[in-house]
Parts: structure tokens; C-alpha cells; sequence
């Protein structure tokens, strides 16, 4: 992966993509490429704008082979109407795109075989983006809408399942189409490993969402009740984070086949979460308070 910054947003490229131009010229498909260029511009450029009228941070724009990802600072601190208006930005400069090049048609301005290619590469982007899949637009829509009627937890795994569905669906369709016609759509490929990897990020942000806020809560009260809890040391990080609560100080008695093995405070799970650390890490992995070995028979303590 390429990392680089301009105009103050970094950027992320695979090193695949590199190769995407001499592919094309290879395969006489410089016009579908520029095309994509064209339309991933559009729709990362409506992104970026809808976030910075939202006051919301992007951290990263990813290219990909298939499209592009604006990485926000962690969508699931922001509020819903503003992670909707951020979401449907790309589409919806897309859909405007589309629009233009048919005026430019219409105003003779331009030939119709010049613009059928954006006009192609944008209608799929934006019917792609539109999915309620995640970490795709309509997948976070689709969250932004069951949150607050589901919970957090249910609307981000429905928006995964249907990801992950999404996917199959499109390996599915690619092995049918390279085996029937001995043509292999490495494009749809590469977009359902990305449905299929996703999942952990967007498990480990949403844990972070709820870390920070949790976080501040303990911050805000003054004197808190303690409550300790006993858990075993392969317990995921998120069975702790849903124990705790706001207004108590929490500590976690950490056992391996019931022998007490380790004692981890509430604040340092948060702070893990928060750095990025997967939910599903075990809480025996964290930083953790170890009681004193017992000593060899004989030898002084």
C-alpha cells in the first residue's frame, strides 16, 4: 500500500492499481479507464465536500481497483443525519454527473460515444454505492436508520450480513460468467474481498464509538461505585465493554480454568477499543495487573 498526502488528504493506494493503466492499454481500454477516473473523482471530491459542510473528518481516501473509499475519522460517532448527508454525497454527484453529460449531448457539445463511457462507469458506481451493504453508501444509510429502532450492535451486524451476502452473490456470479464464457471479472472479485474483509474494521470502530463515549461518561461523574466482575482471560473485549456502565468504575478479575490469572481495569479496555484494538481481542492479550508468583519452597520473599 501506497500512502501519500495532497492538498492535506492522505491517500492510500495498492500497488495493484499501478498496474491498472498498463492493463488497460494492454486490453485497448484506455477510454473505460479514464472513465473511471473520471467518476471515482467526482463521487470521492462530493465526499469530501458534504463531509467538511458537516464538520466531519476524513482520515483517508482509499483507490481502489473497483472504486474508492472515503475513510471518515469513525462513522459511528457521528450523528445520523450527518453520517446519511455524507453517505449519499458520492451517488448523488454521480447521479449529477450523468445528468451533465446528457445536457452536454443534448447542447451538442459533446459526441454521444464521448460520454457513454462516464455515463456507464457512473450509473454502476453510484447503483454499487447505493447497496445497503456495508461499508458501502447505502449500508451506512442503512445503519444511520436502524440504530436508534434496533441498537448499534443488530444495525451494524445486519449491515455486515448483507455485505457478506453481497459478496457471495458477486463470487458467485463471476465464477459462473469466467467458467460459461472463460472470461474472469477481476473487478467484482476484488470488490467482494473487500466486502468480506471489512468486517473488522467496521466491528473494531463501532467498539471505539462506544469506548470513547463510555470513556467520557466516566470522566463526567465524580465519585463512582466499583463493580468487579470475574471472566475468563479468553473473553473478547466486547462481553467486557457491554458490562460496563457509565457511573460505576469496573475491574475484571481475568481466570484461566477458574485460578485467578490477571486483574484488568475497565479504563484500559476503553483505551484499547479506542486505539483500534479488534473487539474480538481477548482480554487476556490486554495489559493486565498479574498477582505476585508464589514463591519457591525455601527461598526467601
Amino acid at each position: 500500500m501506497i500512502r501519500f498526502r495532497a492538498f492535506g488528504i492522505a491517500f492510500a493506494l495498492p500497488l495493484p492499481l499501478l498496474l491498472m493503466p498498463l492493463l488497460a492499454a494492454r486490453l485497448g481500454l484506455q477510454a473505460e479507464l479514464g472513465s473511471i477516473g473520471i467518476a471515482l473523482c467526482v463521487h470521492e471530491l462530493a465526499h469530501l465536500l458534504a463531509a467538511r459542510l458537516a464538520q466531519v473528518a476524513i482520515s483517508e481516501i482509499q483507490l481502489l481497483p473497483f472504486g474508492g473509499s472515503a475513510r471518515m475519522e469513525n462513522p459511528y460517532q457521528i450523528p445520523a443525519g450527518r453520517l446519511i448527508a455524507v453517505a449519499l454525497a458520492g451517488p448523488a454527484a454521480n447521479l449529477l454527473l450523468i445528468v451533465l453529460c446528457a445536457a452536454l449531448v443534448q447542447w451538442r457539445l459533446l459526441l454521444a460515444e464521448t460520454t457513454a463511457p462516464v455515463v456507464r462507469t457512473s450509473l454502476t458506481l453510484t447503483l454499487f454505492n447505493l447497496l445497503p451493504a456495508l461499508p458501502l453508501d447505502g449500508g451506512r444509510v442503512l445503519y444511520a436508520l436502524l440504530q436508534r429502532p434496533l441498537g448499534e450492535a443488530r444495525a451494524l451486524r445486519i449491515g455486515l450480513w448483507l455485505g457478506h451476502g453481497l459478496a457471495l452473490v458477486m463470487i458467485a456470479i463471476a465464477v459462473a460468467a469466467g467458467l460459461r464464457f472463460g472470461s474472469w471479472n477481476l473487478t467484482l472479485l476484488l470488490a467482494a474481498v473487500f466486502l468480506l474483509t471489512s468486517g473488522r474494521d467496521e466491528s473494531a470502530a463501532l467498539a471505539g464509538a462506544r469506548a470513547r463515549r463510555m470513556q467520557d461518561a466516566l470522566d463526567a461523574n465524580g465519585v463512582r461505585p466499583v463493580r468487579i466482575y470475574q471472566l475468563d482471560a479468553s473473553t473478547p473485549a466486547r462481553r467486557a465493554l457491554n458490562l460496563m456502565r457509565p457511573r460505576e468504575c469496573a475491574w475484571f478479575v481475568l481466570t484461566k480454568k477458574g485460578v485467578p490469572c490477571g486483574l484488568v481495569d475497565g479504563r484500559s479496555i476503553l483505551q484499547c477499543l479506542i486505539d483500534g484494538d479488534a473487539p474480538e481481542a481477548e482480554l487476556g492479550s490486554l495489559t493486565v495487573h498479574r498477582p505476585p508468583q508464589p514463591s519457591p519452597a525455601g527461598a526467601p520473599t
